[in-house]
């Protein structure tokens, strides 16, 4: 069980020069780790403990819904743990085949009115396991239509909303539901040793690196809907 300490409204964030934490907060980097990379780490590890609650096989057919960067942080981690086959859903269409022109997807299928059609006659059996990465009723009720009967679903897109859902689909296939928040100390250890030692490359993730003066242009470009931008890394020392 993880624990979501510092998520407030009131708390300070990420957006400025200097802030103040806890010292048990603070992780040593090895040298070789760049600041983009360290920069990195934190979603990366939200990434990681989704794929972890999600128990894949070796094998495993597996659909993310959603491609931004828990979207892609988990396909990446998918095919780590042995998926034989990487699916990811999106509404944006660049955004979705930037997932598998960066290499970490399999295929992309755009989130449209014929979205189920076309996966249904893909994986007819459904999918051993999808995440979620979305939080609305759409990418929610999806994730349960796609799945196959006894699979798994983990949901980690959040919504401040409440969300609709097929229920009675989750009862007749027997699903298992799973709610996944933030990581681990453990999970976030980790992604430093794997970008340390080079097994995973996430800087390609990275698409724009701007300063303050530009964290509000940047929001509407990532919220855009036509855009393949993933992540933009705010420097607060840029000018």
């Amino acid at each position: 069980m993880t624990n979501a300490t510092g998520l407030s409204l009131e708390n300070p964030g990420g957006l400025t020069s200097k802030i103040n934490v806890r010292s048990d907060m603070v992780f040593k980097v090895p040298d070789n780790i760049t600041d983009e990379e360290v920069a990195m780490v934190e979603p990366t590890a939200v990434g990681l403990h989704a794929i972890h609650l999600a128990d894949i096989k070796v094998g495993d057919k597996v659909l993310i819904i959603g491609s931004g960067i828990i979207g892609l942080t988990s396909t990446m981690f998918a095919k780590l743990e042995g998926a034989s086959y990487v699916a990811v859903s999106e509404v944006n269409e660049a955004r979705g085949n930037k997932a598998v022109e960066l290499n970490v997807a399999d295929e992309y299928f755009k989130a449209d009115d014929k979205f189920l059609e076309t996966v249904s006659s893909k994986i007819p059996t459904g999918f051993d396991v999808v995440i979620e990465c979305c939080g609305n009723s759409n990418a929610v009720g999806s994730s349960l239509m796609t799945v196959k009967p006894g699979g798994t679903v983990v949901l980690v897109g959040v919504s401040l909303n409440p969300v609709t859902i097929p229920t009675v689909v989750a009862v007749m296939r027997e699903l298992n539901l799973k709610g996944a928040i933030a990581y681990t100390k453990e999970e976030f250890k980790t992604c430093i040793e794997l970008m340390s030692n080079k097994q995973i490359d996430v800087k390609k993730f990275v698409s724009e690196i701007v300063g303050l003066n530009e964290v509000q242009s940047s929001y509407e470009k990532l919220t855009s809907g036509d855009s393949d931008v993933i992540k933009i890394l705010v420097d607060p020392n840029i000018y």
